[in-house]
């Protein structure tokens, strides 16, 4: 469970008996901040890290503990590299998307119709939208 002490132990009396046994383990922002101190963490990072554990499938069969941490905070670094934005000239970007077409090309060329995007979905989808925006920037005239 996740949110605020009010919601949270609504939720539980909700759920659970008020005589019920249980063992409750508790994380708090300082905790992962403190667990995670030499990886340089945002209050941020460990607000939207809470918010994860919740999603761990197996957070009752391994538990939240470093590994679990470091896993969630890998994963927010790698969301925030995938997000980043770059700026290029848009002639090199152009040559560079005409070389990926070329690539994926000869991809199709050798392996049969479709076989780039089979086996490289996620860079299809990527060099379709940057050629759209390319050819959207140049009003429609660019050959990409």
């Amino acid at each position: 469970m996740y949110g605020t002490v009010n919601a949270l132990c609504a939720r539980l009396m909700q759920r659970f008996k008020s005589d019920e046994l249980m063992t409750l383990i508790i994380w708090t922002k300082e905790d992962v901040l403190a667990v995670l101190d030499d990886s340089g963490i945002t209050d941020e990072a460990a607000e939207e890290i809470l918010r994860r554990i919740e999603w761990q499938d197996d957070q009752h069969d391994t538990g939240v503990g470093l590994d679990a941490l470091q896993s969630l905070a890998q994963s927010l670094r790698d969301e925030a590299e995938q997000a980043r934005e770059a700026t290029v000239p848009a002639a090199a970007l152009e040559t560079a998307i005409r070389v990926a077409w070329d690539f994926m090309r000869l991809e199709d060329a050798q392996n049969g119709e479709g076989a780039f995007a089979r086996r490289f979905p996620a860079e299809t989808a990527a060099l379709c939208r940057i050629s759209a925006l390319l050819r959207e920037q140049n009003g429609g005239g660019s050959k990409i």
